[in-house]
């Protein structure tokens, strides 16, 4: 952190090299009270990446070999390179390396990382079955009223220009950065390619890591137990709410290629799977350290945070499924006005942010149809789809009793 005073370092944690305010280039030690050396990366986005959550935290866990979890974003190597320098490594030196889940800036990496080291690469059993797949074939193959309608959202957007409700767009810095590690068509090519070594189901244990099959924000999350430590991927991140994924139905061809156990999409996909795992991470126990892939040290301070952070983020979910009611009884009732009234906060600036937000609003009414809670009328005649409620309140008993007493 050039020209700045170090921030306080809270205990457990020492600094190996100090980075850039949003944690860039920072490596530090982690202290398992006597288990195996663990260190932190803070891997540097791409040029051409969003910068939004700053680096991809990588970790180094010496114990029965060493293992690398998640190596960040394709054309990140170099930056995941020079953090392994610092620790007196080379990319030799990795025996596997396990992403949390499939996504670019967690998996993105692993084509360039197995190359440069030999290291296997471990990931959950459903990253294979998903990988021939782009994330936009997985979402055209579902043909939901609400999907279509979040699709003609995102056409409309694109032929009238960014829209906002109730005061002016400021543009934020980066907001024109392209998605990272040389675009969609090269990261979609490269998982397609690349093959899983070892395909973990929930549960297994490798030396002292245990992995959980935590599933919601997408359906082949992990999260990795060692000791007091839980390495959560995007399942659990200090300051922001990870993005929950929207309810799915497989098609034909990659339901029969599923194991038996994943094909009823609605225990992978979609808010209340998420906020399910969130629960079993509530029932692991108390004293843990959540050691995320983002904002583990942010605006020149570590972000350090615990279990309760999964009780938190299941509360945030229960007020946003209130303020969604509350919408959509003062009329708010397409999906378009609910989205940037539930979202009137932040200005949704450009279709990635309309779009984003428009997803995470079609998860909370998803869960409200299960719930009973609203009726979507796809309306014949005419574009869009309108939301109903139906009177009653079961969401909150639903959530409810996920929230520790």
């Amino acid at each position: 952190m050039t020209g700045t005073t170090h921030p306080d370092v809270p205990p457990g944690i020492t600094v190996r090299r100090w980075g850039a305010e949003n944690g860039d280039g920072l490596v530090i030690d982690i202290d398992t009270d006597g288990g195996p050396p663990v260190h932190g990366i803070g891997v540097e986005p791409p040029e051409d990446a969003s910068r939004a959550n700053g680096p991809t935290w990588a970790y180094v866990i010496e114990d029965d070999g060493v293992t690398l979890i998640d190596p960040g974003h394709l054309g990140s190597f170099p930056f995941l390179a020079d953090g392994l320098k610092v620790l007196g490594m080379t990319p030799s030196d990795i025996d596997r390396m396990v992403v949390t889940h499939g996504h670019w800036d967690h998996d993105g990496g692993v084509a360039e990382f197995a190359e440069a080291s030999n290291a296997e690469f471990w990931a959950h059993e459903l990253w294979a079955a998903y990988s021939p797949y782009s994330y936009g074939q997985l979402l055209r193959a579902d043909e939901s009223p609400l999907r279509v309608e979040m699709t003609r959202i995102g056409e409309r957007l694109r032929e009238t220009g960014p829209r906002t409700y109730g005061g002016p767009v400021r543009e934020s810095k980066g907001s024109e950065r392209k998605p990272g590690g040389g675009g969609r068509d090269v990261y979609d090519d490269m998982r397609s390619a690349v093959k899983v070594n070892r395909a973990l189901a929930d549960g297994f244990r490798h030396g002292s890591m245990e992995y959980l099959h935590t599933p919601g924000h997408w359906p082949d999350e992990l999260t990795i137990r060692l000791g007091n430590l839980i390495f959560t991927g995007d399942h659990i991140l200090p300051e922001i709410t990870p993005h929950p994924s929207m309810a799915y139905k497989h098609p034909a061809e990659l339901a029969n290629a599923l194991p038996a156990r994943y094909r009823d999409a609605g225990d992978v996909w979609g808010l209340t799977a998420y906020l399910k795992s969130l629960y079993r991470v509530c029932q692991l126990g108390q004293g843990l350290t959540v050691m995320p892939a983002h904002r583990l040290f942010n605006r020149g301070e570590f972000r350090m945070t615990d279990e309760s952070r999964a009780e938190e983020t299941i509360a945030f979910h229960l007020e946003r499924c209130d303020l969604l009611v509350e919408a959509v009884e003062n009329g708010f009732n397409d999906l378009e006005p609910a989205t940037r009234e539930l979202f009137s906060y932040r200005p949704l600036i450009g279709s990635y942010h309309l779009m984003s937000a428009a997803s995470e609003t079609i998860s909370h009414v998803e869960l409200l149809e299960d719930t009973g809670d609203m009726v979507v009328h796809d309306i014949e005649g005419r574009d869009g789809v309108r939301l109903e409620l139906t009177g009653s309140r079961n969401y909150r008993d639903v959530i409810g009793e996920l929230l520790p007493e």
